[in-house]
């Protein structure tokens, strides 16, 4: 299974710049982050050809796919995938309570994709995308509590498909416990709910690979259950699949490859 997490800041990267990467890493699983122009998600669903959701829509929209604005701001956390979607349910980025701009002191509940997937040989699997909240160091006690609280949130959703290879990704806006000291509480959190952090796993030395994917921190992340086993990870620098780095987007993607166990169920 090959998966590809990109943080695209609100399309910097052109479509066809952005199919290209995908292409040439073989990624069957794509999650964007910041992916805030529609007609750009469009684009690129039909130009791979892939199965698409996109998270963050507004439960009276009748579209399944059109995305919730909240703020100001288009905030779909797209899944793309060459898998079948057998079952898949967005959620609605919701704030505390109505602001004009973002508000670092309001909690901000990002849209989120799951996606129960079916292979070609009839394997399933789960896959998150998430953005967790932006704002705050691993030593701001307040700011680290809202990601706390937003994957507590996403590992309950998790919990129906435990039996499930899962995989969560994305944009967690946080470096981690197995990185660096102070309270990164997200990473760790997940660590003791059996989920892995598959760069980390691979790269066991932080120092010799430490996988920058934003400026000096790593936070963008593929982390897996145990019905997963790690091949290999990579941080998507400039060079590596055609990508241009930093010139294409604020972050790096993360790329990596597991094996997953054949399980047929559940069916939603």
């Amino acid at each position: 299974m090959n998966v590809l997490s990109y943080n695209i800041h609100m399309w910097q990267i052109e479509v066809d710049d952005l199919a290209a990467i995908i292409r040439e890493s073989g990624a069957d699983i794509v999650g964007l982050n910041e992916a805030w122009n529609e007609k750009h998600n469009e684009a690129i669903t039909q130009e791979l050809g892939y199965n698409a959701v996109y998270g963050g829509r507004s439960p009276a929209e009748e579209h399944p796919a059109k995305a919730h604005t909240i703020n100001g701001f288009y905030m779909p956390q797209v899944l793309l995938t060459k898998h079948k979607i057998i079952h898949s349910e967005v959620f609605n980025a919701l704030a505390a309570k109505e602001h004009e701009r973002f508000d670092p002191e309001v909690p901000i509940n990002r849209g989120g994709t799951i996606a129960l997937l079916e292979t070609a040989k009839g394997n399933r699997l789960v896959v998150f995308v998430l953005h967790l909240h932006p704002w705050g160091d691993g030593d701001d006690e307040r700011m680290t509590s809202m990601r706390l609280k937003e994957i507590e949130g996403i590992q309950k959703k998790l919990e129906p498909y435990r039996g499930l290879p899962t995989l969560i990704i994305g944009d967690f806006n946080t470096r981690s416990h197995l990185d660096v000291q102070r309270g990164w509480k997200v990473t760790k959190f997940l660590d003791s709910h059996g989920y892995n952090d598959l760069y980390r796993t691979t790269h066991p030395d932080q120092t010799s690979d430490p996988g920058l994917t934003y400026g000096d921190g790593r936070i963008d992340y593929v982390f897996y259950n145990e019905h997963c086993s790690p091949v290999s990870s990579q941080v998507v620098n400039q060079g590596v699949f055609g990508s241009l780095g930093y010139e294409q987007s604020d972050h790096l993607a993360v790329s990596g490859v597991l094996e997953i166990e054949s399980v047929t169920g559940p069916t939603e």
